[in-house]
């Protein structure tokens, strides 16, 4: 029986660290991405936030074996953006005031409640979140993207962006599944990400 907890408790530490540190994040510089999807840069995008939350997106397993950007279907976001950061600006990047909304996110955008007393009001923390769906402009975005770590505060560079599947000419745009259209969640091509604590 120890042995078998043992196995598990491995396995687990495995799997952690593979979620941690291994797992790959698509970016601009893989051929099978720049094949399939066409990104169009729009306005710049930068700015100093708190990391609020951080989610890793997969495509949708509808076979054996998932599509990769290499072979078969690209019809997913995630298969250019696998990554979504939830920063706060102004009064959310005070940890105290972070912590009294609940963030829930649903169709790559966000829902909050704010608990009683959190002092802030609705259209402030509209004002102040900001959810992005990350594009890895590069190799070394997406390292960056990978190492960020909920609590930091950094500086993120890049710029808004459009996307399309080339084949198909399907636009993907987030935040438009869930009752209202959201404009605080975007598409973010990002060419750098600076940790400032």
């Amino acid at each position: 029986m120890k042995q078998l907890l043992g196995a598990f408790a491995a396995l687990a530490a495995m799997i952690w660290i593979w979620a941690e540190y291994f797992r790959e994040i698509p970016h601009l510089e893989q051929a099978g991405v720049v094949k399939n999807f066409q990104v169009e840069e729009q306005e710049d995008f930068s700015g100093e936030f708190r990391v609020l939350g951080k989610r890793y997106y997969g495509p949708p397993r509808t076979a054996l074996y998932a599509t990769s950007p290499w072979v078969g279907k690209f019809n997913d976001l995630a298969y250019v953006s696998s990554i979504d950061l939830l920063l706060g600006q102004g009064q959310l990047k005070n940890p105290y005031l972070a912590g009294k909304i609940n963030f829930d996110q649903k169709g790559r955008c966000y829902q909050f409640t704010a608990e009683s007393g959190a002092g802030l009001t609705d259209e402030a923390i509209r004002a102040d979140s900001l959810s992005i769906s990350a594009i890895a402009g590069s190799a070394q975005a997406a390292g960056q993207l990978r190492r960020l770590k909920a609590g930091q505060t950094v500086r993120i560079q890049g710029k808004y962006a459009a996307v399309k599947q080339r084949k198909s000419q399907q636009s993907f745009i987030v935040g438009m599944s869930i009752p209202r259209p959201r404009p605080s969640c975007s598409i973010v091509k990002v060419a750098a990400v600076q940790a400032l604590n």
